[in-house]
């Protein structure tokens, strides 16, 4: 569990855990990153959850297939 800050907003203290992980190759390229397991393990609510991988997909750590779920970038090319 993570200790919360109360400076920062819980989804980027969320997104910064996750981003570490990805950085450090402990989510390899292509893992799925489930919104569902993030508010199981962090304990946030679905609506965070969503903020933390917009935040993560907005830095083009992760990108998001529709009806898959979002995975750990680099995203592959179509003909993959």
């Amino acid at each position: 569990m993570i200790e919360w800050r109360a400076d920062l907003p819980r989804w980027q203290q969320v997104a910064t855990v996750l981003r570490r992980r990805i950085e450090s190759g402990e989510y390899a390229p292509g893992r799925l990153l489930s919104e569902r397991a993030i508010t199981e393990e962090f304990g946030i609510a679905y609506t965070t959850a969503r903020k933390v991988t917009a935040g993560l997909r907005a830095d083009g750590l992760i990108y998001t297939r529709p009806s898959l779920g979002s995975f750990v970038g680099p995203e592959p090319a179509d003909d993959e």
